[in-house]
């Protein structure tokens, strides 16, 4: 989602928030599309709110159009369309799928349990019934408020490539940082983690183009 956006001209950044207070939102400056992304939700989840937004920028440009719980059901109902596409979800799944399939078949379009299982019982593939006991379990496995064993976060090649630029020239980064007067970690919360951001050290001769990755418990 974030490569399409950024292909046709959108600008995403991140939209750093407490949890619960901002899922994300889109606007318009001079004519360029802006996306901001909420640092919070998973991998899935952000995939669905990108789709969302780019509802907005698609849907509702005109001047006038609809606002509130109108454009934001609108919104949704063209994330879900666009993320897992009516065709290829009744070819893929049979009708009222147990809990087991639906946990397996997410992973096909990389959404979310609870927005599969949305899709599913909006397509009438899902009975009324069996679409509230699968929420009510994946609720308690979890899928409400996370994704268990969820997918990694999309990256930007926009911003990879900028990042990498700035660590190829001497002093690029570190100048950015002094230009803005910010952190080299409060920038790579401004661009969402996009993009592999290098701290420097105080040991090190040269910082990483690639943060070291390490395993950590739960």
């Amino acid at each position: 989602m974030i490569h399409l956006l950024e292909l046709h001209g959108v600008a995403v950044f991140s939209a750093k928030a407490d949890k619960g207070e901002m899922d994300a939102f889109s606007f318009r400056d001079s004519g360029t599309p802006y996306v901001l992304l909420s640092t919070k939700k998973s991998a899935e989840r952000g995939r669905f709110d990108a789709a969302h937004e780019l509802g907005h920028l698609v849907l509702h440009a005109e001047s006038v159009k609809p606002s509130g719980v109108e454009a934001e059901r609108e919104a949704d109902s063209f994330a879900s369309a666009f993320l897992m596409p009516e065709a290829d979800v009744r070819a893929q799944v049979r009708l009222n799928p147990s809990l087991d399939e639906i946990l397996r078949k997410k992973k096909r379009w990389n959404v979310s349990a609870m927005a599969l299982a949305y899709r599913l019982h909006d397509l009438g593939l899902l009975s009324d019934w069996l679409y509230h006991t699968t929420c009510v379990n994946l609720s308690r496995m979890g899928y409400r408020s996370g994704e268990p064993n969820g997918i990694n976060r999309e990256s930007s090649r926009l911003l990879t490539q900028v990042v990498n630029d700035l660590w190829n020239r001497p002093g690029g980064f570190e100048q950015l940082c002094n230009d803005l007067a910010v952190s080299a970690e409060d920038v790579n919360d401004l661009i969402f983690k996009l993009a592999p951001v290098g701290l420097r050290g105080s040991a090190q001769s040269s910082p990483p183009l690639r943060p070291n990755l390490r395993v950590v418990a739960g």
